[in-house]
């Protein structure tokens, strides 16, 4: 009489996979969050003049990450001030800043030159959990991959659990094995 074999059991991979990602997204959270608290407390550096090529709506980005503010624009060929409701500036979480043509056709698609404001983010206190932060951010994009994985590793357990206790090969047909053919 032949034993059963066991089925793999692949659950406790899947579930440490989950618990895994857990604490990677509970640790982002908190690396980002202490980066945003520091970035007001950085020295600001002031750029004067810089040409912006081609501002559109969409927008033009600036030389220097984390900007805080703009304080003037004007068109580079004309010299002419661009008032500041003709002109937005946003900044992404990764501290991309763009200043973007809101409605003024006069300006739009030409140069501009901007004075702005920038947080120098070159201090040690903040680099660190800012560079956590992006590196756990690329991170993020193997975690769709992780998911699948664990569910796939869920689901191959359950069907090796299933199918694997049915039957095996060459038992006989008695309860103890006495009783069969000869």
């Amino acid at each position: 009489m032949q034993t059963l074999k066991k089925a793999v059991d692949l659950t406790d991979l899947a579930v440490g996979i989950i618990i895994l990602g857990i604490t990677v997204t509970i640790g982002a959270t908190i690396l980002v969050k202490v980066r945003d608290a520091r970035l007001t407390d950085l020295d600001t550096v002031t750029v004067t003049n810089e040409t912006l090529t081609t501002v559109t709506e969409v927008g033009e980005t600036l030389a220097h990450p984390w900007a805080e503010s703009v304080s003037s624009c004007a068109n580079d060929s004309s010299h002419t001030t661009i008032v500041a409701a003709n002109y937005s500036l946003t900044v992404d979480s990764l501290g991309k800043s763009v200043i973007k043509n809101v409605g003024h056709t006069l300006d739009n698609n030409s140069d501009w030159e901007c004075t702005y404001t920038y947080y120098n983010v070159s201090r040690v206190d903040w680099d660190l959990p800012n560079s956590a932060a992006v590196g756990i951010g690329e991170y993020g994009n193997w975690f769709s991959i992780i998911v699948i994985v664990g569910v796939s590793a869920v689901i191959l357990s359950l069907i090796f659990l299933a199918f694997g206790r049915g039957s095996s090969v060459g038992s006989s047909s008695g309860a103890s094995g006495i009783g069969g053919s000869y």
